[in-house]
């Protein structure tokens, strides 16, 4: 009987041992992977652009590149086309956290802080990759720092096309040639206040109704770049092209400052990263597609013309960046840096 207890002790020691060493394995091996570090996490990111556009191209890069770097641990929804709402509605999803990420137009951006009229101040870039440049300046980054409570943080600028004017009537040699012409523009005060300047008559129309507009008559001439003007078709009702570059259409990556403030240092540096990839793929699509649009719209019977400069349009052009850099710091030192990149 004694040498029965013996065994029972024994086996029922060994047992608890087995037991006691199973636990601390688990303790070991959870201990050793970072809270988080496997779990996947998919951020939506919405914008306004189709799959030929130039966001949704840059989209395209960044997430191959977040997705490659997190080893696919984290995940990017793309949401094109304005899917999720406007860009004002946007800002507002982000503001409370309910979208992680959105590329906005400067146009948008400019409804929260006038400073962002700074990108459209005219005539300060030759081309594309200068207005790039001017996106990877400490002036241009700044802009955002005037955002206040809007709930976001920037990853930087895209480009999405320099614009020049497509007409009806003929190329635009001369700035009067628009004197009380009907040009649809993009609803931003400053860019109103720019053709208004130069005595056209600014009509600002959706974008989803421009062709129709152009085609009756309402406007005459669109204030315009090549990639929307030949994605959109316009070249088949307008058949002469300016290039103009008066100004850079740009928008901005942003990220909701709720999710990025939860966001490890890694993490932030993977999106960031990802981000410049997208936005250096960015440049060099754009210039791609431009050239090629241009080439299209010639082949397909446009005109291509340049405008002329005088004494009268630079006082004219002077007088308009002089007005909005005495009101506002930010335009002021973003456009003498703006000069300096194009050597003006």
């Amino acid at each position: 009987m004694k040498k029965l207890k013996s065994q029972f002790l024994l086996l029922f020691t060994s047992l608890a041992l087995v037991l006691s060493g199973c636990g601390q394995s688990s303790t070991s091996n959870s201990s050793a992977t970072t809270p988080g570090e496997t779990e996947t996490r998919t951020f939506k990111v919405a914008h306004s652009g189709g799959d030929s556009h130039v966001h949704g191209k840059a989209m395209v890069v960044f997430k191959e590149e977040v997705e490659k770097r997190s080893n696919g641990r984290i995940k990017i929804e793309t949401y094109p086309e304005s899917s999720l709402g406007t860009d004002g509605e946007v800002m507002r999803q982000l503001k409370s956290g309910s979208l992680d990420m959105g590329i906005i137009i400067s146009g948008e951006l400019a409804n929260h802080s006038p400073s962002f009229n700074a990108w459209f101040m005219p005539f300060l870039f030759e081309n594309a990759s200068q207005a790039y440049e001017m996106g990877n300046t400490d002036e241009a980054k700044a802009l955002f720092d005037t955002l206040g409570d809007a709930g976001v943080r920037s990853m930087g600028y895209l480009v999405i096309e320099m614009r020049d004017i497509l007409s009806k009537d003929a190329v635009i040699t001369d700035i009067n040639q628009l004197n009380g012409v009907n040009v649809r523009v993009t609803p931003s005060p400053a860019i109103v206040d720019f053709w208004k300047s130069f005595g056209a008559n600014p009509t600002p129309v959706d974008f989803s109704e421009v062709f129709s507009a152009f085609q009756t008559g309402v406007v005459n001439a669109l204030d315009s770049g090549p990639t929307s003007v030949v994605n959109s078709k316009f070249h088949e009702v307008g058949k002469y092209y300016t290039e103009t570059q008066h100004y850079a259409f740009t928008s901005a990556g942003l990220v909701s400052e709720q999710v990025w403030s939860q966001l490890s240092a890694e993490d932030q540096q993977i999106i960031q990263e990802s981000f410049e990839a997208a936005r250096k793929n960015n440049i060099d699509t754009y210039n791609e597609i431009a050239e090629q649009s241009v080439k299209t719209m010639q082949d397909q019977g446009v005109t291509i013309g340049k405008l002329e400069r005088n004494a009268e349009f630079d006082a004219t052009l002077n007088q308009f960046l002089d007005k909005y850099a005495q009101s506002d710091e930010k335009i002021k030192v973003f456009v003498e840096k703006a000069k300096e990149i194009s050597g003006k």
